[in-house]
């Protein structure tokens, strides 16, 4: 039986479940995402060696609260979720803005050091960053492994999209018929 690994990208995630259900006036929240559909879908009948899940942690000293929710989240999904790991980079303000730091080397160094280690057959990543090219075509020529990417994007740099043995792209459709978002209809303002 085969053997993946899943490594989710997973503010990019999130922000294409949003973005999708935008567009038709749903509202979706973090929470409302089933990571465990998502996993169960990607994995299918292979062997699920671990699912990867990388973010950024949110800052103590900025706002208690909202790091204390973010702390209990990723502990409900760790706790709930077979062979699931969570990977943390960090958020950087830049002006008036945070950005995530270290989840692309992350998400590259496991996915690369699991591969010289052997420890999967196959890896699905999901993310739509064109920064993965190289290490998908280092492991599929240097290792043999299979590389499958998934997206919720069909217009993602050409070289994202030729570099993996496949690509799938998540769409409305395959979201809903597998559940992996509970969505809330938006109230219409009155005019």
């Amino acid at each position: 039986m085969t053997r993946l690994m899943i490594f989710i990208d997973a503010e990019y995630v999130v922000q294409k479940i949003k973005d999708i259900n935008e567009a038709k006036r749903l509202a979706v929240r973090r929470k409302d995402i089933d990571w465990q559909n998502i996993i169960r879908w990607i994995a299918g009948p292979r062997r699920l060696v671990r699912c990867y899940y990388y973010s950024a942690e949110f800052s103590k000293n900025e706002n208690a609260q909202t790091y204390q929710e973010q702390q209990e989240y990723l502990r409900n999904l760790k706790l709930n979720i077979p062979n699931f790991e969570v990977k943390l980079g960090r958020l950087v303000r830049v002006d008036k803005f945070w950005t995530q730091k270290g989840l692309d080397v992350k998400i590259a160094l496991d996915m690369y050091s699991k591969a010289v280690t052997d420890q999967y057959d196959a890896a699905a990543i999901v993310t739509g960053d064109s920064d993965f090219v190289d290490v998908i075509k280092e492991v599929k020529e240097n290792f043999g492994k299979n590389i499958e990417l998934f997206t919720f994007d069909t217009s993602i740099h050409d070289a994202l999209r030729l570099a993996p043995d496949m690509h799938v792209v998540i769409d409305t459709v395959i979201g809903r018929k597998y559940k992996f978002w509970f969505d809330h209809q938006r109230e219409t303002p009155r005019r």
